[in-house]
C-alpha cells in the first residue's frame, strides 16, 4: 500500500477555487485504478487549511497515476497537476 498525503494551506479569497480543484481532484482519483481510498478533510482549527489523502493498492497504481498527471500537464490539458504529495511545493502560491 502507497499512500499520499498532504497539508494544504490556501490564500485567503482562494478558498472556493481551491476546493473545487480539490473535489475534482478527489473525484478523478476515487474512479482511477488501484486507489483503495480518496478524500479531503478541513481542519478543526483553519477555515483555509485541508488534508488530501490518497492511498494506492501498490507501487505500480502510485506510479500510473503519477504518469497520467505528468501526461496531463505535458498536453497542457490542465493548468497544473494536482498530486498531494507534490502540493507542499504549492503551500503559499495557490491562484
Amino acid at each position: 500500500m502507497i499512500v499520499s498525503v498532504a497539508a494544504l494551506t490556501i490564500r485567503k479569497g482562494h478558498r472556493e477555487k481551491a476546493v473545487d480543484i480539490i473535489q475534482a481532484h478527489i473525484q478523478r482519483e476515487k474512479k482511477a485504478v488501484g486507489v483503495v481510498k480518496a478524500y479531503y478533510k478541513k481542519a478543526v482549527n483553519n477555515e483555509d487549511t485541508f488534508l488530501v489523502y490518497v492511498e494506492y493498492d501498490s507501487k505500480r497504481s502510485f506510479a500510473a497515476a503519477e504518469k497520467v498527471s505528468q501526461k496531463l500537464k505535458q498536453d497542457q490539458k490542465v493548468e497544473f497537476a494536482l498530486r498531494p504529495h507534490l502540493l507542499r511545493g504549492f503551500y503559499g502560491n495557490f491562484e
